[in-house]
């Protein structure tokens, strides 16, 4: 039988929270399916000497009991994915024998907690839940384990897509496995556009205008002062317009002209009235209301938003809203936000046998089919896909954006306090015109820089 231990953590570190607005009944307030908090940085020479080293020889047997970390709290009924995992957990204890001790851990601590205890030495879970942005930031904490050996045997990993291979296999060795994938994109009025939706900057502004002309806002989405504004928002158009925001050490490099020019763009929208003002001064939540109430030709969310806005996925389903992914930015490729969700073996795990037994049992392309359909997701196998659930003008439109557009977000060890940075500074010079964009991006990057690398 099940264990379930409730995990109150008061951490030491200083943790970045998105505030989410409260929505007054319906529909539930969204939340961004991005970051969780950075892991810890990456130990000294002298604590990695300390730290526990992975083992050499695993034993082979499945069986005892294994720790799991996740999110999901497991008495609550009216959550899908939270009903399903208790489900699974009840199946995999009768189907294995082994014993599950479920620790439900808050999103945003998940992968600071795990740094933590792999540094101090302390307990870890034999698996546990984390997002693909912080698969870096934990390699350089030492704490995930290269999966290749462990799942050697196992024919699902030959089934494995791109979208789980380029979040979990990072320098040829594999250290996670993500189970569903979501993305960015944009959903529009079908009827506002009749000769087809604008694909470029330009377009957008010349769009824009029209569509203010007639009364509306021409889209809605979540532009304020958190680094979710700038994984879906910005960061697709700076890198369709040839900008970074990280180098390859994770230093920010947003001081550039082809992210001021993003900035200058973006200005121009808000100036002219183009979309409400809730985009800059709201939070995650409040930029849906516009798209519901009809005052907004176009909403710039994600796949996940079919959760949260009523009647989505059927008025994809109808053709009556359209969907669609990128701008070209200055002729560059569009893009959107990728993200996916998934499963590690930490760095001194005691059952890692078990842990592959747990994968083997969740990666059945049944029950990844429904997993991944109750957070609106792709799921990573395509015997899953195929299952039945995805066979929907939505599922099809969002798998063709993610499978063509899809890009992860570049990488750092302070990902998400440098995102808030940058998320701020963007905020601040939409508000005030008078502001100069390099200027002030490059107060920002400094800031950054001199808190954490000088």
């Amino acid at each position: 039988m099940k264990k379930v231990r409730l995990f109150h953590f008061v951490t030491l570190i200083a943790l970045f929270t998105l505030i989410l607005a409260a929505c007054g009944g319906t529909p539930p307030a969204e939340e961004p399916p991005a970051a969780e908090e950075e892991a810890a940085p990456a130990a000294s020479e002298e604590e990695m000497a300390e730290e526990p080293a992975e083992e050499e020889e695993m034993a082979d047997e499945e069986g005892g009991e294994i720790v799991i970390w996740s999110r999901y709290d497991l008495s609550d009924t009216e959550n899908g994915n939270s009903v399903a995992l208790n489900e699974r957990i009840t199946s995999f204890e009768e189907e294995t024998g082994i014993t599950v001790v479920y620790e439900q851990i808050a999103w945003d601590q998940l992968s600071t907690k795990l740094a933590l205890a792999v540094q101090s030495g302390g307990d870890v879970p034999d698996i546990v839940e984390i997002g693909s942005q912080h698969v870096p930031s934990l390699l350089d904490a030492g704490a995930l384990m290269a999966l290749d050996d462990l799942l050697a045997d196992e024919p699902w990993v030959g089934e494995l897509t791109d979208g789980d291979n380029l979040a979990c296999v990072i320098d040829g060795e594999r250290r996670c496995v993500a189970h569903n994938v979501r993305g960015g994109l944009t959903y529009y009025d079908v009827n506002q556009f009749p000769d087809g939706f604008p694909e470029t900057n330009d377009a957008w502004l010349e769009e824009a205008a029209r569509v203010k002309d007639e009364g509306q806002y021409f889209s809605t989405f979540f532009a304020g002062r958190n680094y979710a504004a700038i994984e879906i928002a910005w960061w697709p158009y700076i890198y369709s317009n040839g900008g970074n925001i990280f180098d390859e050490e994770g230093r920010p490099v947003w001081a550039s002209d082809e992210v001021v020019e993003v900035v200058e763009w973006s200005r121009e929208m808000v100036s002219n009235e183009y979309l409400p003002e809730i985009v800059v001064t709201g939070d995650f939540a409040d930029s849906e209301a516009p798209w519901i109430d009809g005052s907004s030709a176009t909403f710039r969310g994600g796949s996940w938003s079919a959760i949260f806005v009523p009647g989505l996925q059927d008025s994809v389903d109808a053709g009556e809203t359209g969907v669609t992914g990128g701008v070209s930015f200055n002729g560059g490729d569009p893009y959107v936000f990728l993200v996916s969700e998934g499963w590690a073996v930490p760095t001194g795990a005691e059952n890692p046998a078990g842990a592959r037994a747990w994968l083997r049992g969740y990666m059945e392309p049944e029950f990844l089919a429904g997993w991944a359909e109750a957070q609106f997701g792709i799921p990573t196998t395509r015997a899953a896909y195929e299952a039945g659930q995805f066979d929907s003008a939505f599922y099809s439109q969002v798998d063709e954006v993610l499978s063509t557009q899809g890009l992860y977000m570049q990488q750092s060890p302070f990902y998400v306090e440098s995102l808030d940075a940058l998320a701020i500074a963007w905020q601040e010079l939409l508000l005030d015109p008078e502001l100069d964009a390099m200027t002030h991006l490059q107060e920002a990057q400094d800031e950054v820089l001199a808190r954490n690398w000088e």
